[in-house]
């Protein structure tokens, strides 16, 4: 059962730190695609969300999204937790800082939650096409 909460856990930071970096990378790769060169962002500007050919009310409404998730997980979060994620974000290495935190089975379930939410209020953004092909795109990424 550990695991199982420790897979899911981790499947949420995922998509919560994905859907961080990926939510800008979609309004900036429309809109100025050669503001930035590196491999992560290129990678994002070619393919991904771009693909769903989002209109502009549904950038800003993952935007605000984005920003309301993020804002409901600093809320779980100590100030000591978040003190060291902020110290991550400006060094730019992410690798382990979920671990570094050391938040509780509480945390974690409350974090579990908001991303729960937050995906599915993701997909009532989109159409039921771009919901389609979403899920194409996932499950050919998870295949390759």
């Amino acid at each position: 059962m550990f695991n199982n909460l420790k897979r899911i856990f981790a499947i949420a930071m995922l998509s919560t730190t994905l859907g961080g970096i990926a939510i800008p990378s979609i309004a900036s790769a429309q809109s100025s695609p050669n503001q930035d060169n590196s491999t992560y962002t290129q990678k994002h500007r070619e393919g991904g969300w771009k693909n769903l050919n989002l209109n502009d009310a549904q950038k800003q409404q993952l935007k605000m999204l984005r920003a309301a998730t993020a804002q409901r997980v600093q809320s779980v979060l100590t100030e000591e937790q978040r003190s060291k994620l902020a110290m991550t974000k400006q060094s730019g290495n992410y690798k382990g800082v979920w671990k570094s935190l050391n938040i509780t089975a509480d945390q974690k379930q409350q974090i579990s939650d908001i991303n729960k939410s937050s995906k599915e209020q993701t997909l009532a953004v989109l159409t039921p096409e771009q919901r389609t092909q979403l899920q194409q795109m996932k499950t050919a990424h998870n295949r390759g």
